[in-house]
């Protein structure tokens, strides 16, 4: 019975990876390409918007794992 409830931890932290890193990489995608975008429709040689959608994209992965975390940590709440 301890080793399937020790499995069943595994997995689960294996799950909360897995998710930390898809959306982490899906942010940081979107980020790049709506800063591309931005930069390409703004101003012609700069790319200083792409670096800040970045930035706001590593943040909200960041963001959504803290608050996953948090919510296993309190029961759900």
């Amino acid at each position: 019975m301890d080793e399937k409830k020790n499995n069943q931890h595994i997995l689960v932290i294996i799950n909360e990876a897995v998710m930390f890193f898809v959306e982490t990489f899906v942010a940081i995608t979107l980020g790049y390409f709506i800063g591309r975008a931005l930069d390409q429709w703004l101003f012609e040689d700069r790319t200083i918007l792409m670096y800040v959608f970045l930035v706001i994209g590593v943040f909200a992965g960041l963001s959504n794992l803290i608050r996953r975390v948090m919510k296993r940590i309190n029961g759900g709440k």
